[in-house]
């Protein structure tokens, strides 16, 4: 059972990470903007603040924000091979 759970671990945080890098590649100008373009909007927003997408905060934002959906696709990905 431990076996399983870490190979749905890894598997689900690569996946995860790989959705969302691949979401932000082939769909992020087609929808008016990538991951950095909605976080610097974001941030905007709630700071009233002026970054651009390619800013050091707006850049650790996307990190952070990729690795949250790794966090969760490692998850889902433990606990449905934890199953067998």
């Amino acid at each position: 059972m431990k076996r399983a759970f870490y190979i749905g671990v890894i598997l689900g945080g690569i996946l995860g990470i790989a959705v969302a890098l691949s979401m932000d590649l082939l769909l992020g100008k087609s929808l008016g903007g990538g991951w950095g373009e909605a976080v610097a909007n974001d941030l905007n927003n709630l700071f009233k603040a002026n970054l651009s997408p390619k800013s050091f905060i707006v850049i650790i934002g996307v990190i952070i924000v990729v690795g949250i959906i790794g966090a969760f696709g490692s998850f889902i990905g433990g606990m449905s091979l934890s199953s067998f």
